[in-house]
């Protein structure tokens, strides 16, 4: 235990005593005790009582904290604070410097020492009394005998409930501040409504909505109502309740209500409850971290984000009209190491993963051949990043699906880590996201066909304006990424090495030094980077091709390995394979054992999906199955009809043929070559009346018939009895 410290009684009769001062030769504290009022003279214990009661746990040792303003310098004290301090001091000054003096006053015999006090500063023994007392118990330091002016209103007791008078009136008597001059008055507030603030304080609902003045009338639609059935309506009928308030005068004013709302919930409580949580850990929610955190050089983390530019690019093949083609979608790679601008690309598609694919193919391959497309020149030193990075940071969109970084991983190219942020947080790659503020401020001019956020009602769309083409804004964005790379200033991605090193505070700079301090340097060969980036999915080997999303694939060497017979005669199986989504003419299969990468050709089987890219192809097959639905529909329908035509024509053909006699012999019927080439005669002389009519231009095919005799029915079981003849003309 030390001085300062107070002793805490853990009985019914509780007790705090403040240590003053410990006399180690008589083995006495003596206290003061705390829960008093007015603080009374200091006494004495016995040390080892003390400690006996604590091993009992009748009492423990608890750390007191004193008022802040104890510990507060003259300067930042009222003048007549202080006065009214040294003034006490100078009538306690031969005790405070005397310690003979003040051990005597609290371990002997004290007698002559308070009249000495009185004496010697010439005021009443109540005021000498009450500042030795004080003194002891507000810490034996000077201010603590600063007047307790700090302390007003804080002993105020409100009333428990408010006193309800006759006839439903609020009695005003214990209300606090300014008469009301108009209209009613409201009632005092009391320690229940304070009760029922802190609890409402806890059901605040994070929203829009979430203002003082409509948290007023909630709190009082709540403890402040009553609530009415319609008069007369018995019991059994449904009749709805209806909330009124009561009158003002059982109501506390807003004022309180926002006083005391405002003790419970703080200002940044209340910004994080009308923004909502996740609108607030981003946007206000302080940032002491830093990118670079625990990344040991450049590439070794990749950030990669879209965003749609705010520009419209021109039409490059309109010739009599300036036409748009409306705003591109900028992806854009940066490292966060050194804030260095990677890689970038710029398309007209919605934001997909071939966008993203062909931006991360731009950061890991050279730059030179990339910007000799558009027709600028520049030296490798310019824009010098192709390195593969270890980790990849991007967002939880629609186009960044786990099926395509876990393809992207097992291309086995270097990454090996894919970060995906939370939902709306984009503070959390806070590098990429403002390096779009830097490009578009720069490369966007305003008369361009620049996208403001509140055009002049009066101004043209911005689409009339659009000055760029394709490749031209290419070339003004390389050229600012450039600029921004090599001259933006970086002083916080520099550490102790780069500082020691005499490194610029450019994003370059720091890039170009921790390539210097690299081992390795993680490059890899174009067609392994496409490879890896490109999508991946499973595909079921079959004995007509390679099935993947309804369409079937082949190659030569798929058949030469004898997949398509495994599958016909042993059963099918599944591979894995890339391809992409702008085109549905070629898959690619690796295969793991030999290394070997395979292209595969859509077959004739899928001819009618040749050139098209995939979400046309989906659609599509949606179509095509809507349709087959419909045709076995009414195929069904129809074999219903045929079933029945047939039906009828053998039922027709039974009675017809019920006459004849039918044999009951068991073995073949005899004499059927015979009828069988007399028939075939028959036909064949038919066949050739038929050819004589056409070749000499006159039909007499109507005139050929069989005689009389073939139409008797006593002569059909005889077919020897039949001859053809040609009627005469």
């Amino acid at each position: 235990m030390r001085v300062n410290q107070k002793i805490v009684s853990d009985t019914k009769n509780s007790s705090e005593l403040l240590i003053i001062d410990i006399c180690w030769d008589t083995m006495r504290l003596a206290v003061t005790e705390l829960l008093l009022v007015s603080p009374k003279r200091p006494f004495t214990l016995s040390l080892d009582e003390v400690e006996n009661d604590i091993s009992q746990g009748r009492r423990h040792i608890a750390d007191h904290d004193f008022p802040k303003i104890i510990y507060e310098a003259d300067n930042n004290l009222n003048t007549n604070w202080i006065k009214k301090r040294d003034e006490g001091l100078a009538a306690l000054e031969p005790l405070i410097s005397d310690h003979e003096l003040r051990h005597r006053y609290l371990y002997g015999d004290s007698s002559g020492i308070l009249k000495l006090l009185i004496d010697r500063s010439g005021k009443s023994k109540k005021y000498v009394t009450s500042q030795l007392n004080r003194y002891f118990r507000c810490g034996g330091i000077p201010n603590a005998l600063l007047p307790n002016y700090f302390a007003c209103g804080k002993n105020h007791q409100l009333p428990t409930t408010y006193l309800e008078l006759e006839k439903g009136k609020v009695c005003l008597a214990s209300k606090r501040g300014r008469e009301t001059l108009y209209g009613k008055s409201y009632r005092g507030i009391t320690q229940q409504d304070i009760k029922n603030i802190v609890f409402f304080s806890k059901k605040i609902r994070s929203g829009t909505e979430v203002q003082l003045s409509r948290l007023y009338l909630d709190f009082c639609m709540e403890y402040a109502s009553t609530e009415f059935r319609p008069m007369g309506a018995p019991d059994e009928d449904i009749a709805e309740p209806f909330k009124m308030l009561l009158p003002r005068n059982y109501l506390i004013s807003p004022k309180s209500f926002k006083r005391q709302l405002t003790k419970y919930v703080d200002q940044l409580t209340f910004l994080k409850k009308r923004v909502g949580s996740i609108n607030y850990d981003r946007d206000y929610a302080g940032k002491p971290g830093l990118a670079r955190a625990g990344l040991r050089g450049p590439a070794s983390r990749y950030e990669i984000d879209s965003t749609i530019a705010d520009i419209y690019i021109r039409y490059s093949y309109s010739k009599d009209e300036l036409v748009s083609i409306g705003r591109p979608v900028i992806y854009s790679v940066v490292d966060s190491f050194s804030g260095m601008i990677v890689g970038i690309h710029v398309g007209f598609d919605s934001p997909c993963w071939h966008g993203a694919s062909q931006a991360l193919f731009n950061a890991m391959s050279n730059k030179v051949e990339f910007c000799r497309q558009y027709g600028y020149e520049i030296a490798e030193s310019d824009w010098p990043c192709q390195e593969v990075c270890r980790e990849l940071t991007l967002d939880r969109g629609s186009e960044n699906t786990d099926s395509n970084i876990a393809s992207l991983l097992r291309g086995q190219i270097g990454i090996t880590v894919g970060n995906f942020n939370a939902y709306h947080r984009g503070d959390m790659k806070g590098t990429v996201e403002k390096s779009f503020d830097i490009i578009q401020s720069l490369a966007i001019p305003f008369d361009s066909g620049k996208v403001v956020k509140s055009p002049k009602k009066e101004d043209q769309h911005a689409s009339r304006n659009s000055l760029y083409t394709y490749e031209q804004f290419m070339v003004r964005l390389i050229k600012c990424i450039i600029f921004t790379n090599n001259n933006r200033e970086r002083v916080l991605s520099h550490n102790f090495e780069m500082s020691r090193d005499g490194v610029v505070f450019t994003s370059r700079g720091v890039w170009d030094w921790g390539m210097e301090q690299a081992i390795l340097k993680p490059r890899v060969s174009t067609n392994r980077l496409r490879y890896a980036l490109l999508p991946e999915a499973e595909a079921t080997v079959r004995s007509q091709g390679v099935f993947f999303k309804g369409l079937y694939y082949n190659c030569n060497e798929i058949v030469r390995r004898g997949y398509l017979d495994r599958a016909k005669n042993i059963g099918r199986f599944k591979i894995t394979v890339r391809y992409t989504d702008i085109s549905t003419n070629h898959i690619w299969y690796g295969d793991d054992e030999s290394g070997e990468l395979l292209q595969l050709d859509l077959t004739d089987r899928s001819e009618a999906y040749k050139n098209q890219i995939w979400a046309n192809v989906m659609r599509r097959q949606a179509i095509v199955k809507e349709q087959l639905a419909i045709l076995d529909e009414s195929r069904f329908d129809a074999r219903a009809l045929l079933e029945m035509d047939l039906k009828q024509c053998d039922d027709a053909i039974r009675a017809e043929s019920r006459h004849l006699k039918k044999s009951n012999a068991k073995g073949i019927q005899p004499g059927m070559k015979t009828l069988k080439h007399i028939e075939a005669v028959q036909q064949r002389h038919n066949e050739m009346q038929a050819i004589y009519a056409d070749l000499s231009g006159v039909d007499n095919r109507d005139q050929i018939h069989r005689p009389k005799s073939l139409q008797s029915k006593k002569n059909l079981n005889d077919p020897t009895v039949i001859s053809f003849q040609e009627d005469e003309q």
